[in-house]
């Protein structure tokens, strides 16, 4: 069953380190993803209309490789896992495959700009990732 709901600015979907549970597909709005690095919070990327947030660890079967938190207000659909599991098992093995591969690319991609603190106009667009916002979103996070 897919939930489809709306969420205001600044609100936690899911936690780095916590059990997957459900991977979102974002209609509208915008979400920050962050990735712990040492003491520092670092944005690893924007998720935006039609992106999908969280398949990496869904696929995996793990825990949420980075956070996520609203950055404006979204609109989402809500994947729980057991029906993506379905989904999976339903598929080619190729494709199952296939698709791990370029999650496991991205994580390694992720993991490399995070270690770095990377930060590309691309990633936080025409703003940019300030202390404040650093601190306000680590509290969300606590």
């Amino acid at each position: 069953m897919r939930d489809k709901y709306q969420l205001g600015d600044k609100k936690l979907l899911f936690k780095e380190g916590e059990p997957v549970s459900k991977l979102y597909l974002i209609k509208s709005g915008e979400v920050l993803c962050l990735k712990q690095a040492k003491d520092r919070l670092v944005p690893v990327f924007r998720a935006r209309d039609n992106d999908v947030i969280g398949e990496n660890a869904m696929i995996e079967g793990s825990v949420y490789s980075y956070s996520a938190i609203t950055n404006s207000h979204v609109e989402l659909i809500e994947i729980p896992t057991t029906n993506f599991s379905q989904i999976l098992k339903d598929s080619p093995r190729w494709l199952v495959d296939l698709t791990a591969t370029m999650i496991e690319r991205f994580q390694h991609t992720a993991n490399l700009i995070a270690e770095n603190r990377i930060i590309h106009e691309a990633i936080v667009s025409e703003e940019n990732f300030t202390s404040e916002q650093e601190i306000e979103f680590k509290k969300l996070l606590s």
